[in-house]
């Protein structure tokens, strides 16, 4: 007969923001005097991401929040299967 298995505890998924517009904090620090174009749309921006990199905050927020969603389902699925 096997030894028992010891449980895990489980693990949450990371949660989003219930505030539209909540997800990044962009009051210091990330504005330049150079416009570029954004890394997620075509348009200009004077903004940078926390890298320095161009990106409006609506863009980077959007780009997080799909993150945080494909990593929930990830993190779902492979609940799941174990």
């Amino acid at each position: 007969m096997p030894p028992p298995r010891k449980s895990r505890p489980r693990l949450r998924p990371p949660e989003l923001p219930a505030i539209p517009g909540g997800l990044l904090d962009w009051r210091h620090g990330h504005w330049s005097d150079v416009r570029a174009q954004c890394r997620y749309c075509p348009q200009t921006t004077n903004l940078r991401d926390m890298y320095g990199r161009p990106s409006h905050k609506t863009c980077a927020e959007e780009a997080a929040r799909a993150w945080l969603e494909e990593q929930s389902e990830r993190y779902e699925s492979e609940r799941t299967h174990l």
